[in-house]
């Protein structure tokens, strides 16, 4: 969506117009339209459903049909954006064996072999760069349904589990919960967004919708164990109550500057954590993807003589 729209290529190096790349990949696009209007209307009245029409129905209609979309709020949609049967990923971004980034991410010493872990990642809706990040970072990665019951998962031999990023109410997913409530304390869990928020509920708090959510890739956030801000993309509209969270069993990580939201948090002694944002954002920005490296730490430690492994 746009406010102006140039239908003109003028760049040396183009090879085609806008117009022409967004007809090809069969995307929608809105121009001739006052965008600081629209977001100063949204701002105020929160988030709207809508239609995107090109067959010229009434405007009319179009508002009546709008309206009789139902709210996000209640929509339990990870099942429905699952795949449907666990599969192998095993493709990443880097070549390990000649990036520099290899002895930065700490799981290879110097002339050392890299140690392999063993993740199964939960399918509510798990975008590839996260596969591909874990893999980077040394995991095996098998990525199952949405409704896998803990027991299977348990029975894969895994060393962590990872509850991905997915659409809709995370409340409803009530499947889910069961699931996880069984894994913590089992297991290693890291959790991203809609993963976050799942493990928030699972540990006895509550979420909220937001009035217009979190989007883009410029939402500052502060590791509160840092003190650092690290820049993060954000797509989501639920929260996180963090004062719903039982404050002896966990503690919150990250908070959002702009409106001082949940971004993070941690069991204070079970090995989960879990950050609203997505860390594995591509293109950028990447000041997150430590959070990657926590994982493969935390597997490692719970791997040692004497951890809480059971």
């Amino acid at each position: 969506m746009v406010r102006e729209f140039s239908q003109v290529s003028s760049n040396w190096r183009s090879a085609e117009t806008a117009q022409l790349y967004l007809n090809r990949h069969k995307i929608p696009a809105i121009w001739d339209i006052d965008t600081r209007a629209l977001v100063r209307h949204i701002r105020k009245v929160g988030a709207l459903r809508g239609f995107v029409s090109t067959d010229g129905t009434p405007a009319d209609q179009l508002i009546h049909e709008a309206k009789q979309l139902p709210s996000m709020a209640g929509q339990e949609l990870a099942s429905r954006v699952s795949c449907a049967k666990t599969y192998m990923w095993n493709t990443g971004s880097i070549d390990l064996a000649t990036s520099p980034w290899a002895e930065q991410m700490g799981e290879a010493g110097a002339g050392g072999e890299a140690r392999t872990f063993r993740v199964v990642a939960y399918d509510f809706g798990i975008k590839q760069n996260i596969l591909r990040l874990l893999v980077d970072h040394h995991c095996e990665v098998a990525v199952v349904p949405a409704q896998t019951t803990a027991e299977e998962v348990l029975g894969m031999g895994a060393d962590g589990v990872f509850l991905s990023n997915g659409p809709g109410d995370p409340e409803p997913v009530d499947y889910a919960l069961e699931n996880i409530r069984k894994l913590i304390g089992r297991i290693p869990v890291f959790g991203i967004c809609l993963g976050h928020q799942l493990c928030g509920l699972a540990l006895g708090g509550k979420t909220f919708k937001l009035k217009f959510g979190h989007h883009g890739s410029n939402h500052p956030v502060k590791n509160l164990l840092t003190e650092q801000v690290e820049i993060t993309a954000q797509n989501h509209g639920f929260c996180v109550d963090p004062d719903s969270l039982p404050s002896k069993d966990v503690e919150i990580t990250h908070i959002n500057l702009n409106d001082q939201t949940n971004e993070g948090m941690r069991h204070k002694s079970l090995p989960l954590f879990s950050v609203q944002y997505h860390p594995e954002a591509s293109p950028g920005p990447h000041d997150s993807h430590y959070l990657f490296t926590q994982f493969t730490d935390m597997m490692k430690e719970f791997q040692q003589p004497g951890s809480s492994r059971k």
